[in-house]
């Protein structure tokens, strides 16, 4: 009984990944199709010539495609970076001092959670053209750069530390910021860590914002640039697939070293998808 349980487990994990797994792997042969074998039908599951670079040549004589992912990763990073900062400094806050309205202050910011981004573009976008920040890299992520998630995340990690640590660090003299970097940011690494991980994943994955923002061609992320072979009248499948393949490449090398901090971050999170 306890095998065929076993055998059952290991065949739905199997079927479930076939299922997962399928899109991308057409999406890859797809990308060295021809634009006639992907129109044919009955459609064929590989091309007839593999390893086809042409759509990938094609991709970047038409766009400075690679140009595209160098401004994800730079925005995904800062906007990482700078919201752990953020999200981590906060969480402290919230988690280990005491000062009026802290509870209606920190419902008020998970409220955030429940509004849709783009019920305040408008005012978002007014208040970036009054800084001057429109077409910019910092105005990219600058709605990128705070989080709701991450001050939830981290202030449940920081409450977790015993107070008896700090207090210890104040009695010998350490000034509060001093406490955060040398106390609190080294007991929250795994929260750190998830933080880190999932931010980085929903920049790189933005499109919305960067697409009402950004002007010049050099500016656009690649998501974007995904967005340059469709229009209203056709798409070009086989520059979509090869695009595509060349924006998930990033994410795929980024997955395969650290799995590990990525199922722990999904985990911690309780998201899906």
């Amino acid at each position: 009984m306890w095998h065929r349980r076993r055998i059952l487990a290991y065949t739905a994990t199997l079927a479930v990944a076939v299922f997962i797994l399928f899109p991308l792997v057409w999406m890859f042969f797809t990308s060295f199709k021809t634009p006639a074998e992907i129109q044919a039908f009955p459609p064929s599951f590989f091309p007839e010539k593999l390893l086809n670079a042409d759509n990938y040549r094609e991709v970047f004589d038409r766009t400075p495609f690679l140009r595209f992912i160098l401004n994800s990763l730079f925005i995904s990073l800062w906007s990482c970076l700078m919201s752990i900062f953020i999200s981590s400094l906060a969480g402290y806050g919230f988690a280990k001092f005491r000062f009026p309205g802290k509870e209606i202050l920190f419902f008020a910011i998970l409220s955030f959670l429940f509004v849709p981004f783009q019920s305040v573009v408008v005012p978002l976008y007014r208040w970036v053209t009054n800084f001057g920040l429109i077409d910019t890299y910092a105005g990219v992520a600058l709605p990128l750069l705070a989080s709701a998630f991450g001050v939830f995340l981290m202030r449940q990690a920081v409450e977790a530390i015993p107070k008896d640590f700090i207090d210890a660090a104040r009695i010998d003299g350490c000034r509060e910021f001093r406490i955060y970097l040398s106390v609190v940011m080294p007991m929250v690494k795994p929260a750190l860590a998830t933080l880190a991980i999932i931010k980085f994943m929903w920049s790189w994955n933005e499109f919305f914002w960067p697409l009402v923002i950004t002007n010049s061609t050099n500016k656009k992320v690649v998501t974007l640039g995904l967005q340059t072979f469709t229009n209203i009248y056709f798409t070009e499948y086989h520059l979509v697939t090869a695009a595509t393949v060349l924006s998930v490449l990033p994410m795929a090398l980024a997955f395969v070293v650290f799995q590990r901090g990525i199922i722990r971050a999904v985990t911690m999170s309780g998201l899906k998808g």
